[in-house]
């Protein structure tokens, strides 16, 4: 009987890929700012409706 070999397939990432290594177009800001600005029209919307009132 002939023995079955066993195949280790290449370990892969499943599926995940990393974005740093793409092409960089456009515009960059960091995570702080786009947080900052949306809790600041929040504030924002929040504040003028309690004027409206």
């Amino acid at each position: 009987m002939a023995k079955e070999e066993k195949r280790r397939m290449p370990q892969t990432t499943a599926g995940l890929i990393n974005y740093s290594d793409e092409v960089e177009e456009g515009i960059n800001l960091k995570p702080e700012i786009v947080l900052g600005v949306g809790f600041g029209i929040c504030a924002l919307v929040i504040i003028l409706r309690f004027m409206v009132l």
